[in-house]
């Protein structure tokens, strides 16, 4: 006999009231039974002993009562977790979906296989090694050249004459030891962030294999590095330089919402680290200066990125780089390469921030231009001069800063004046059409002639795809992918649907066509819902407007002399 069997019975729900699905009070009978004139079905079991006497716990083996059993006994748990880490050392690190090996067919894509085995991977052993050294070896030397070639010009944040140690010399970089984790991650990052600037028929050209596959393994190897050095943590700033990297890399690529919401992670870790100060509260070297310093614009510009690539307010403020300006030397010998490897001389060893030093006065120019703020609407048209002379002057120190250079002989000297172009084309546009307006804004024809908004638009758009569609342009094209003009061709429907001459109406119709057209792949569903009240309307406009040419100089500079 059960030793709680002399126990009182538990009164569960009763089968009527669980048929009827209501709260049985679990009486004889229940309440709802008594009430409702049924039977009620009483349910019972025995009670289940609880407490102590519930169950027997299994005691472990006898604790050693002294220290050094107790020592003997913890180094018998690790030796057994040594072991059964040596018997799953196949396995090494927990792949990734992306990453894990799938079989392919023979032919062809075996052959794509094991050409991205034997360049970039070498095997899934050779990108993630054992999990007792815990190293991530994913840079090969042609991804390096590239990266130096394609991404330091735009992003010269790194050191990429220390960066070689990465390659050829175990790991080694900087102060860091071979087998540390942050160059580790920053390798993940410059890899993923130069596979995101080839083009498919380039990575085909340089690997003899799809980009996309390359991708996704990169972009989940970056993930685990930066989540092995808890980069939401970190006061290293090359975790933050990789992070950058890492974000930078997404947007080029993913045209979601991802990179938007983590830049305000990366602002926050910046900030953390005093990289929005020129003098942080400790010591820091030549070369470390030089390195945040480029590295909080490149935050800085990301920032503005995303304030007009989403159409949002930016979230720095417009003298966040007022304390961060570079030093007047001649950044022309950059481009010669570095003989002296000095650790110590940030000239030697960094690269031209002439780019850097562009976006500033870039960055500067649409800060001031941005009406996001508290600006009184009563005011803009007073200051529609001051706007018009913000994009002017940005125009003129890029002129000053390149006035040295040779477009038509460096590559990367006419992608800078081509740039500085269509900024300045930008900035002019903003200037009579802003992102973003007060309430009550008086822009409008009273203030700005609607031809003078009409043709900024279709300037910059032709500017833009002018650059774009060039071949030159070809090792820079990712730059240019994470600008999407939606502003623009909004204005530009907006304004010629409002046009009230048919022929002009007509002209500009075919040329924004024609650019909306040329132009999609730089257009993401976000923007495609930023435009779809102006690009509903373009639809409709009449397909039987004139269409005969124009004088030549409806396209040409637009009188800006608006008083």
């Amino acid at each position: 006999m059960s030793e709680y069997s002399l126990a009182p019975l538990a009164q569960l729900t009763c089968e009527t009231c669980k048929r009827r699905k209501v709260k049985c009070d679990k009486l004889r009978p229940c309440t709802n039974c008594s009430n409702a004139g049924i039977q009620c079905v009483a349910v019972e079991r025995a009670r289940l002993p609880r407490g102590r006497s519930a169950k027997k716990k299994k005691r472990p083996q006898e604790e050693p009562g002294n220290l050094s059993g107790r020592v003997s006994m913890l180094e018998g748990v690790i030796q057994s977790l040594l072991d059964g880490r040596a018997q799953s050392s196949e396995s090494t690190f927990p792949l990734p979906l992306s990453l894990a090996p799938s079989p392919l067919p023979s032919g062809d894509a075996a052959q794509q296989s094991a050409a991205i085995d034997q360049f970039v991977l070498t095997g899934h052993r050779a990108a993630l090694n054992s999990e007792e050294d815990g190293t991530l070896n994913t840079l090969s030397p042609r991804l390096l050249q590239i990266y130096t070639e394609q991404v330091d010009p735009i992003l010269p944040i790194l050191q990429c004459s220390a960066l070689s140690g990465l390659v050829t010399q175990g790991g080694w970089y900087l102060q860091y030891p071979a087998d540390h984790p942050a160059p580790q991650a920053l390798a993940c990052a410059i890899s993923y962030m130069t596979i995101t600037t080839l083009s498919s028929v380039q990575y085909l050209r340089e690997f003899n294999a799809p980009r996309g596959l390359l991708l996704d393994k990169y972009h989940s190897l970056a993930q685990l590095a930066l989540d092995r050095v808890d980069y939401m943590n970190t006061d290293d700033l090359t975790v933050l330089q990789a992070f950058v990297l890492f974000l930078i890399s997404i947007q080029a690529h993913d045209q979601s919402r991802r990179a938007w919401t983590m830049l305000s992670l990366a602002v926050r870790i910046a900030q953390s680290l005093s990289l929005d100060k020129a003098d942080p509260p400790f010591t820091v070297s030549a070369l470390t200066r030089q390195m945040r310093q480029r590295l909080w614009h490149v935050i800085s510009l990301l920032d503005v990125q995303a304030s007009f690539d989403r159409g949002s307010p930016p979230m720095l403020h417009l003298d966040c780089l007022r304390s961060q300006v570079f030093l007047a030397v001649d950044f022309l010998d950059f481009f010669s390469g570095p003989e002296d490897d000095n650790l110590s001389s940030p000239v030697a060893s960094l690269s031209n921030p002439t780019f850097i030093i562009l976006m500033a006065e870039a960055q500067r120019a649409f800060r001031t231009l941005d009406l996001s703020g508290d600006t009184s609407p009563f005011a803009v048209g007073i200051e529609m001069h001051l706007r018009l002379q913000t994009a002017a002057t940005f125009k003129e120190k890029s002129q000053e800063i390149l006035k040295n250079f040779e477009p038509q002989q460096v590559l990367v000297h006419w992608f800078f004046e081509k740039i500085v172009n269509v900024t300045h084309a930008f900035l002019q546009l903003v200037a009579v059409q802003p992102l973003q307006r007060p309430p009550g804004s008086p822009f409008s024809q009273d203030i700005v002639h609607q031809s003078t908004s009409l043709s900024l638009a279709v300037q910059f758009l032709q500017s833009l795809n002018e650059m774009h569609r060039n071949p030159r342009i070809e090792p820079f094209r990712w730059y240019t992918r994470l600008f999407a003009p939606w502003h623009a061709l909004s204005v530009a429907m907006d304004q010629v649907c409002d046009c009230s001459d048919p022929s002009l109406q007509g002209y500009y119709r075919s040329a924004i066509a024609h650019l909306y057209s040329s132009l999609q792949d730089l257009l993401g569903d976000a923007h495609q819902g930023l435009l779809q009240r102006p690009l509903q309307r373009f639809s409709l406009l009449s397909e039987t407007c004139a269409t005969q040419d124009v004088m030549g100089d409806l396209l040409s500079e637009p009188n800006l002399q608006l008083y």
